[in-house]
């Protein structure tokens, strides 16, 4: 077998990729089987990394998503994301061309003027074997390895394997959109209250510095329903949580049918403050209906239980005054 801490090569190209396609077809977690897939790749060539990007069509940029490093060498994964597709121009048009790219030699085979020699050279990358994955005719990455010792040139394993690794992705990103569907309010696009659980358990446990809490809830939904229908009443949830998108996105859950609530973790009191204030005049702005919100800021010693608690009683408060100002209005009286 492939000795991959070692680099040592002691297969032959028939039985590297054959446990190649064994690793991606039946390896149940798909990034344990792409990382331990790159191994034997880096080991195979001897190289110094084993990479797989992906291109985000998009925002038309390449993300190095897996790396697999030989003993001793820096891993560059973290360094070599959001970069522009056009950089890599050349290697597009070389994809499409021959089906593969290959610098021999950066100092020989890549102008320096050229935004990839400035990368590679950063990186003290002297070459590079790299192919395509296709996704219906279409490039949507690519799998490479950086100055590889052995093999040099012969682009059969990456060749054979492309497909393999391009399925392997298209299931990562399924099972991906499936466990974001599941995470995610239709309605609204705020996460849901399965969601809100796993966030409130972890913060339960890591105890953030600070912690804002804001607990919303709309006033006379039902009577919205009854009036004008369920479907207004569904398009003035989403009104709600658009509001709440611009000043939390990423924080926010819809946890009921009206009721959404806001987790900041580790944020300064006057930054919390200053969102709260902009959303509550988003809010104040609205004329089709109204929200009661209760706001609840800590520092030091955090029990989310209880905050949340106090969010929501301040909430309450907040509702109760609501409708108690709805009373004297429509009796006359200020």
């Amino acid at each position: 077998m492939t000795d991959i801490k070692n680099g040592q090569k002691n297969d032959s190209l028939e039985s590297i990729l054959i446990e190649s396609i064994h690793t991606l077809v039946y390896e149940k977690d798909i990034n344990t089987a792409l990382n331990c897939f790159l191994g034997t790749i880096c080991g195979y060539y001897q190289a110094e990394r084993a990479y797989i990007f992906e291109i985000d069509a998009e925002k038309q940029t390449a993300d190095n998503t897996f790396e697999w490093c030989a003993e001793g060498i820096k891993a560059e994964i973290d360094k070599l994301q959001g970069i522009p597709v056009d950089v890599l121009a050349n290697w597009m048009k070389k994809f499409r061309e021959n089906g593969e790219f290959y610098i021999a030699e950066l100092e020989e085979d890549v102008p320096r003027n050229r935004a990839d020699f400035k990368i590679l050279q950063t990186r003290d990358i002297s070459s590079l074997m790299t192919a395509p994955l296709l996704r219906d005719d279409e490039i949507v990455g690519f799998l490479g390895v950086d100055d590889p010792a052995v093999h040099v040139g012969d682009m059969t394993l990456l060749r054979s394997v492309a497909d393999f690794v391009t399925a392997d992705l298209e299931k990562r990103r399924l099972i991906e959109e499936l466990r974001h569907a599941g995470c995610i309010d239709m309605l609204t696009g705020l996460k849901n209250r399965n969601e809100y659980m796993w966030k409130f358990n972890e913060l339960k446990e890591r105890k953030p510095r600070t912690l804002g809490v804001t607990f919303i809830d709309m006033n006379g939904l039902k009577q919205l329903n009854d009036t004008y229908g369920h479907e207004y009443g569904d398009a003035m949830i989403k009104k709600t949580a658009d509001c709440i998108k611009k000043y939390a996105s990423g924080n926010a859950y819809r946890i009921g049918g009206d009721e959404f609530i806001v987790l900041w973790d580790n944020i300064e009191e006057e930054q919390f403050q200053e969102k709260v204030k902009g959303l509550k005049a988003e809010f104040d702005s609205n004329r089709e209906y109204s929200i009661s919100m209760g706001n609840v800021w800590q520092e030091g010693d955090i029990d989310i239980q209880k905050q949340v608690k106090q969010a929501d009683a301040a909430m309450y408060e907040a509702k109760q005054m609501h409708y108690q100002n709805r009373h004297y209005d429509r009796r006359g009286r200020r």
